[in-house]
Parts: C-alpha cells; structure tokens; sequence
C-alpha cells in the first residue's frame, strides 16, 4: 500500500490542476475534464464523504447544522461533530440510541445535495455505476438501486446486532418512536422504544459497517452488480472513465486503490479525480489521469453550465 500512496508525481508532466489560485490552469483542467465525461462510452464514479461535504452535509467537522440541532448532546457528552457522536463510548444504551435517532432522522430528512444532482445529469445518459463509502443516504436517493453498490451500507436500514439474519428493516418507524418518547430537548429514549431483531428480539443497530456488519445477500447483490458492470464495460467500451469524488484516507483500499488497478491496467481507462485536498497525480497511470482539486459543487457548476 505503502509504495502505491507515495507513487505521486508533481512535476513530471502529467496532467494536473490544483486549487492553487491559478484560474487558467482550473479552466483548462474544466474543459479537458468536460471532454472526458463527454467522450466516456462508460462511467464508474466512487463516491467519498467529500461529495457530501460539498452539498453542505459536513460529517466530519463543526457545523451550524450540528450546533443548532444537536448543541443537547454537545452539552451532555462533549463531543461537537456527528462523526465524534457516532463513534462515542456512551455509558448507556439510551445515550447512544439517543444520538442515533436524531442523527438518521437528520440524515433522512437532508434534500438530495445538488452535487449528487449534478453528478446525474453529467453520467446519466450512458452506462453509469457508483460505488460509494458513505453512509448517509444522498447516493441511495440520487441513482436507481441497480446502479450502485453501498460498501459500508446506509444508515436508513437495520440489522441484528449479532446478525441473526439475512434481513434488514427500515429504521423509519423506531426512530420516529425514539424521538417521539424523548421528546425535541431529550438526549434518552427509554428501552422499550429501541428497535429490536424480530426474529430473535436482540437489540437491531444501524446498517454501517463495523466488526458486526451483516455482509448479506443486500451487500452481496451490490457487489455483484458492481463487478459484472465494471468487467463488461472494461471489455467491450473504447473509452471507460473512472471518476472518484471526494475519497479521504481512510479507505484506500475500497475505491482509490482499485480504481488505480483498474486504470493502470486496461489502456482504454481514464482516471479523473475531483477532490478539495488532493492534488498530485498516480505516477504509475503514465499519465491517463487528471486530478481538479478544487471544490466538487463548483467543478460541477462550471462541467456542467459552462
């Protein structure tokens, strides 16, 4: 992995724009990146949490959104992100399904970002895949179930903690319950409001990827789909353009890695990367790369209104 990350080139002559300030390199960098999409035969697009960043919906950081509608659970554990809430230590059950609740329901209720919107109407009207890390819904709302793939699954669906069971269920209904019973300035529903595993009534926990993630026939199904698409459009597209959105580091291995392989290794690939803090280019894709490291709403604004 090591020798892969540190295989960058900066000045060797491959294509590459920065937000660095200079705007005739960024539109340079739009157009060729306009001809890519415009040209691609197929698209497969990996999908990170900086997609969602660029829609607003900031997982990872302070935001307004946290601090008015989650300041109650700021002030009774101390954490100030959704992301330090997620992964708390909680002294109770009710602390954490508490967070839980109001975080889904915040999720669920989020408008589909204009980035994901974007991102539909640039690859819609060819053979298109995502694939995505993230976890809270935009990718399940924006592209239809048989042209994307969930890896780290989505927290609108449930599963037994042990897992029981091949099943999920929709997290609607016990979480309008949780926060019904805690009330608008409550931070712990009672027991009796958590969602159970009908099948063995041990406590249900989101779908998200952890030492207990049901990898099932849902994943499974996702996987497949993804697999025979990126295979046929690799053997029979000229032109097959692999774009990734927003890829942080913890990953590397889902999306970014595997998109290199793929390039590297099938002439007729292209890897465009569009990513805040991301700038330098994999050196072992001799060149049939090209990174906008700029902000993903407005590389989308100007791919698609210029």
């Amino acid at each position: 992995m090591s020798r892969l990350m540190g295989l960058y080139a900066q000045h060797l002559g491959v294509e590459r724009a920065c937000g660095s300030g200079d705007e005739a390199a960024y539109r340079a960098a739009i157009d060729r990146a306009r001809e890519l999409v415009k040209d691609a035969d197929a698209i497969v697009a990996g999908v990170g949490s900086g997609m969602s960043s660029a829609c607003g919906y900031e997982h990872y950081h302070r935001t307004a959104a946290f601090d008015g509608a989650f300041g109650r659970f700021e002030r009774a554990h101390g954490f100030s992100t959704f992301m330090d809430g997620y992964y708390h230590l909680y002294a109770t059950n009710e602390e954490r399904w508490g967070f839980l609740a109001a975080y889904i329901d915040y999720m669920e209720s989020a408008p589909v970002g204009e980035p994901y919107r974007q991102l539909w109407k640039l690859i819609a009207d060819r053979p298109y895949f995502v694939l995505t890390t993230n976890i809270d819904g935009q990718v399940r709302r924006a592209f239809p179930r048989r042209r994307s793939w969930l890896f780290q699954g989505d927290c609108r669906w449930l599963q037994c903690a042990q897992p029981c069971c091949d099943e999920l269920w929709d997290s609607g209904p016990a979480v309008r319950r949780m926060l019904d019973a805690m009330g608008p300035d409550g931070v712990r529903p009672p027991a009796d409001a958590f969602p159970r595993c009908p099948r063995c009534g041990w406590l249900a926990v989101p779908w998200v990827r952890d030492e207990g993630f049901l990898e099932g026939e849902v994943w499974h199904e996702g996987k497949r789909r993804y697999e025979a698409f990126v295979s046929h459009v690799l053997d029979a597209c000229r032109r097959v353009l692999f774009l990734e959105l927003g890829v942080g580091g913890m990953t590397p291995s889902v999306i970014e890695m595997p998109f290199w392989r793929m390039v590297r290794s099938n002439p007729n690939a292209f890897y465009l990367r569009i990513n805040l803090s991301k700038a330098g280019e994999p050196l072992q894709l001799g060149g049939r790369s090209l990174t906008i490291g700029g902000d993903i709403a407005r590389v989308f604004f100007d791919l698609t209104e210029s």
